[in-house]
């Protein structure tokens, strides 16, 4: 691997963000039921204007393989969710987010700015026909690290500041798109509009980056429905310029006051982008991606959730090694392929995540995450402790990966970070 692209992996996965992701609720039903497989109402509140500003800053470390020195690493994000209430039927939606991150590769840029959604809604009196024009962060999937139906994640990373997969669904680049939805109790029926606005992504510091998101045309089909006291499900028809149809189903389930199962299912046609950047011709075959697993949660607030994960359009492992002096290059072109899309590298994988509230003292958070890559059996392992203040967070983070030179996390160039963060909320 050249020093720009291990520099560019460095910097894409190896920097900790501040987002906190904790476990499923699972002794409430309602919450545990809700997990992504409800229609999405138009957020209310009692006041004209809500808005949501933070500041985060980070200094950390990092160790690097291939006898690399030692990284010092900075950050400073500015983050702002403002919505305004124009009326019982109307409002306007602004999340943005500004990341400067040091150290920075060449091509790149140190500073990013991530405009995430920008939007008009419309809601009935009745509240049964909502209407949203704009950049919107539609997330669908109940999964936590690979989501086969958010059919929208392709291209939407712009700024990677955390490899929790919880902070990238939510500071991510929204998409450019008209959606409908017919809503009912327990259920409701969208339809979102997606149209090309550019042939691919700017990394301008303060371009809005159409082309990442809006590179095709596309048209999302949604039904959603609450299909029992314990069961609630989507299922998702994707239609795409230059593609095949996708075909996806999605659901939750309690089994029990302390368990919640969930799953996700696609089908489709793989654009072959990952398979190229690997010097393979796409399949033009259809593929199934899957994730499920089961989130416990203890009776002292631990939740632990196992998910396994598929992909059949990832290459095989030894694809990919085949003992030739460019598998080194040919396995990061083939991972930087699969983070552009948000898909699993890996055939078959592994995630154990697992997050404690009042971990021994009261408003002390612990989190954490192991991933394990089934074909080459490479690991990546995060954790982070959150003390949380009135006003302000302090969080340590530290991260790690394992495996051969030629494995999906021992061909990174970092091999260990940590970083200490602050965040104020104003």
């Amino acid at each position: 691997m050249t020093r720009p692209d291990r520099r560019l992996l460095l910097l894409a996965l190896s920097l900790s963000g501040l987002i906190h992701a904790t476990g499923v609720r699972a002794a409430d039903d309602d919450d545990a039921l809700a997990l992504q497989a409800a229609p999405e109402a138009a957020p209310t509140t009692s006041a004209d204007k809500t808005r949501r500003l933070s500041l985060e800053a980070a200094v950390g470390n990092i160790s690097q393989r291939y006898g690399g020195p030692r990284l010092d690493s900075r950050r400073v994000s500015i983050d702002l969710v403002q919505r305004i209430k124009l009326s019982p039927a109307w409002q306007l939606a602004l999340s943005d987010r500004l990341d400067d991150v040091h150290p920075v590769e060449a091509g790149s840029r140190a500073t990013l700015n991530s405009l995430r959604e920008a939007y008009a809604s419309w809601q009935d009196e009745g509240g049964g026909l909502l209407v949203e024009a704009g950049r919107i962060n539609l997330r669908n999937g109940p999964a936590y690290g690979f989501n086969p139906t958010d059919y929208f994640r392709d291209g939407a990373l712009r700024s990677i500041t955390s490899v929790d997969p919880m902070a990238l669904r939510e500071n991510r680049l929204g998409t450019v798109m008209l959606r409908a939805q017919r809503l009912w109790n327990g259920g409701g029926l969208s339809l979102a509009l997606a149209p090309k606005l550019a042939n691919g992504p700017d990394n301008g510091s303060f371009d809005p980056d159409w082309g990442a998101t809006n590179h095709q045309h596309r048209a999302l089909l949604t039904w959603s429905e609450k299909l029992g006291e314990r069961v609630s499900g989507q299922a998702l028809l994707l239609a795409a310029a230059g593609q095949g149809p996708q075909l996806g189903v999605n659901a939750t389930a309690l089994f029990s006051d302390a368990v919640v199962g969930h799953a996700e299912w696609s089908l489709g046609r793989d654009d072959g982008s990952a398979a190229r950047a690997a010097g393979y011709a796409p399949s033009s075959s259809r593929r199934s991606k899957l994730a499920t697993g089961a989130t416990w949660t203890l009776p002292t607030g631990l939740a632990l959730t196992l998910e396994y994960q598929y992909n059949g359009a990832a290459l095989r492992h030894a694809q990919l090694a085949t003992g030739s002096a460019d598998d080194v290059n040919r396995i990061g072109s083939y991972l930087l392929a699969n983070q552009a899309h948000q898909d699993s590298a890996a055939r078959q994988a592994w995630l154990l995540y697992a997050s404690q509230r009042n971990a021994g003292l009261k408003n002390l958070d612990l989190s954490g995450f192991v991933r394990r890559n089934s074909d080459d059996r490479s690991l990546q392992a995060w954790l982070e402790a959150r003390y949380h203040f009135e006003r302000f967070d302090l969080s340590l983070q530290w991260q790690a990966t394992h495996g051969s030179v030629l494995s999906e996390y021992g061909v990174l160039p970092y091999r260990q970070s940590v970083q200490l963060l602050g965040s104020w909320y104003f």
